[in-house]
């Protein structure tokens, strides 16, 4: 068979094998997925028989690769991965899935590493606390997605399926054996602590109890975060230390937006916000050496507080327990 012209073939299985863990057989992979012999893959991977055009979207898929990913060296061309969340709790459940499958891929990794620019409280934590995860669920199907279902209903009312929990419980699980080094501000819980209070205000809390167990969910969220800051390493939702490092940088620039980098040995991918809690990924190498770079600056310019600095460790998080505590007697004066 004629050489590929243009390398395209040999440059695809380049890149396919940097997006496969070391411990994993490519040749295995997509023997599987293209219903092929494994002598067949080989002869693939060995350029020596091309891809066809239906395979090649069909590897891309699987391995959630764009083939944008073959014009890298266009840093001014970005394509990027969008879920499609519509007013149904099914895309929902759709997009928890596909978060589920980042965070498994991104562990099978060696030194896998994942950097938050935290406008907002990382989306994971929100899934390590029950009536917290209840909440924040609730929150961005009945007010953000506008589930319909949903709709002239209170929190107590509304029932999210197990199903939902489930995966949300996963992922957090899946999260917390990750490195991950954060990057906050002052006002990052701020966010959902106006949600809650939004929520008061409107009525949709049946009870002061039901609003005080997810205050108080938040409460134990951040204990757990400032457990992490004090140890340096990440934390399981049982409480027991994980052998995963764990940074967290305090910020006195406002961050803008809730900006991801996740890395690995070969690979990097940038996850970037929109439509309040939705992500964009790509795997544009020049578009996640600028997105690495701002998270440098961001860092240099930071305070880093786990593992030393008890002091401003100690301040900081005593500001956001009086934010929460703030919000409860809110609770209180507007009965």
């Amino acid at each position: 068979m004629a050489k590929n012209n243009n390398n395209y073939q040999e440059k695809w299985n380049e890149i396919l094998s940097q997006h496969v863990p070391s411990n994993l057989s490519l040749a295995k992979e997509i023997s599987e997925l293209l219903d092929v012999s494994l002598d067949s893959a080989y002869r693939r991977l060995r350029n020596d028989t091309e891809y066809t055009l239906t395979e090649a979207a069909m590897i891309a898929n699987h391995f959630n690769l764009p083939l944008e990913a073959l014009n890298n060296e266009l840093h001014s061309v970005v394509s990027f991965k969008t879920n499609q969340l519509n007013n149904d709790v099914e895309s929902y459940k759709h997009y928890l899935e596909n978060m589920l499958l980042n965070v498994k891929r991104l562990s099978q990794f060696e030194s896998s590493h994942i950097y938050f620019g935290a406008e907002d409280i990382p989306v994971y934590y929100h899934y390590s606390q029950e009536n917290l995860m209840k909440f924040k669920i609730t929150y961005w199907l009945k007010s953000l997605m506008m589930v319909k279902d949903f709709q002239n209903k209170n929190y107590g009312e509304i029932e999210i399926s197990e199903e939902i929990l489930s995966l949300a419980r996963e992922i957090f699980s899946a999260f917390s054996k990750l490195n991950s080094t954060e990057i906050w501000t002052t006002e990052t819980a701020k966010s959902t602590i106006k949600q809650i209070q939004f929520y008061w205000d409107a009525g949709f809390f049946n009870s002061i109890e039901d609003a005080n167990k997810v205050a108080d969910d938040l409460t134990s969220c951040i204990q757990h975060i400032q457990k992490q800051a004090e140890a340096a390493y990440m934390f399981s939702s049982n409480g027991t230390m994980v052998n995963a490092k764990y940074n967290l940088f305090i910020s006195d620039v406002m961050i803008g937006t809730n900006s991801i980098l996740a890395k690995t040995e070969s690979i990097s991918a940038s996850y970037i916000s929109y439509s309040t809690f939705n992500f964009m990924s790509t795997n544009n190498i020049g578009f996640n050496a600028q997105n690495e770079q701002w998270m440098n600056n961001l860092m240099a310019r930071s305070t880093l507080i786990s593992g030393v600095s008890e002091k401003q460790r100690n301040q900081f998080f005593k500001g956001v327990f009086k934010q929460i505590n703030e919000l409860k007697q809110y609770f209180i004066d507007n009965l």
